[in-house]
């Protein structure tokens, strides 16, 4: 296994990053820890919900994005900035890229789409990225894309069903593999409270499989397959599951950064749900940008920070500092949440509490499920 730290643009930048690395204590009671999210007997039920009828529910998906309108203005110059002690998480490799097979090389192929069906009973979509845990198996996104909404009064949030991680997600397809989710880690002010400065969440998938269609030769044939499966106007067809193995060992795991001094240049990658002006790209996207503070002081959410993007992202669309495009690695440094207007995007600020929740997601350190 290789861990890799990719540099920032010159020495000077690469000291501010990995200055004062201190690892931040584990605290179990601000982590709101699920039940299974697709427990190991319903794998197979949500494959074939996701892969039946020629993945229909993977294309007809339409993305979710944050119920709250943030109305977000800049931090006063004199308000306290983010402190505390600054840390990093490493990046690690996955399985090497087969030659002339690859598109746009230059992109993470940790970064993909999360799907899951809505408290509408419908399916929908985010982005998320894998990220370094000891498993292999830990992706991130934003909280609204795990756990519906709070209502007043309805106590904790609760998650939504069937949902899996499809990295390099394009037009239907897992080249990649699916991933169906596990466990979900959260922070408590996010997932009780509706704290959007918490609007984050860290899943722990089971290993992936990679789906393949094949036709199948009449009836008796489609009524023996035990995979997923569906008639054509033509015939029938079944879908073959093949072991893809955990998800940091194919696409690579993606750093962590934490406590940065705001204003630092990010690279933000997205699959795009809009535009200021001229049609949306299509596919995983990326921009550049340097965040700076603002907040909404009218709802929870005062310590966020944001990016002018020329594009508006997905929910959970991953900001990451450092990011070296030959090797698809750098530190992710946020997550997209929402937008304010047409052109910025939201993310949580990344500090301490944020890294506690992450903690335990990456070791798997279960207190008692929410």
């Amino acid at each position: 296994m290789k861990r890799i730290l990719a540099p920032l643009s010159g020495a000077v930048a690469t000291s501010a990053l990995l200055a004062a690395v201190v690892p931040a204590p584990a605290r179990a009671y601000d982590i709101t820890v699920t039940s299974p999210l697709v427990p190991q007997a319903e794998v197979s039920s949500a494959l074939a919900y996701w892969l039946g009828q020629g993945a229909r529910a993977l294309t007809v998906a339409t993305p979710y994005l944050l119920p709250a309108t943030i109305a977000a203005t800049r931090a006063p110059r004199g308000d306290a900035e983010p402190g505390g002690d600054r840390g990093v998480v490493p990046a690690v490799a996955g399985a090497r890229r087969v030659p002339g097979t690859a598109r746009n090389v230059n992109l993470p192929r940790t970064a993909g789409r999360v799907f899951f069906v809505g408290a509408d009973h419908r399916p929908h979509w985010c982005a998320g990225t894998s990220v370094q845990a000891d498993h292999r198996n830990l992706v991130a996104t934003a909280g609204h894309c795990v756990y519906e909404p709070v209502r007043r009064g309805s106590g904790a949030a609760r998650t939504y069903r069937y949902w899996v991680f499809v990295p390099g997600f394009a037009r239907g397809s897992a080249p990649l593999g699916i991933y169906p989710g596990k466990q979900a880690f959260a922070h408590q002010d996010f997932t009780r409270y509706g704290d959007l400065d918490r609007d984050y969440a860290f899943v722990g998938v089971h290993d992936g499989v990679l789906p393949r269609r094949v036709a199948l030769s009449g009836a008796a044939r489609y009524a023996a397959f035990t995979g997923p499966k569906y008639r054509t106007r033509t015939g029938y067809t079944g879908v073959l599951l093949t072991r893809a193995g955990r998800l940091g060992d194919k696409v690579g795991e993606q750093g962590l950064a934490y406590n940065l001094p705001v204003g630092g240049s990010l690279a933000v990658f997205g699959y795009p749900v809009g535009r200021s002006a001229g049609p949306a790209p299509t596919g995983l996207s990326r921009s550049y940008g340097r965040p700076f503070r603002v907040w909404d002081l009218t709802q929870k959410a005062d310590e966020l920070v944001a990016v002018r993007a020329p594009f508006v992202s997905a929910g959970g669309s991953p900001w990451l500092a450092a990011y070296r495009g030959g090797r698809g690695l750098g530190y992710l440094n946020g997550l997209t949440i929402g937008t304010s207007g047409q052109s910025i995007a939201l993310s949580p600020y990344f500090d301490g509490e944020l890294f506690h929740v992450y903690d335990a997601a990456r070791h798997e350190r279960v207190t008692s499920p929410a």
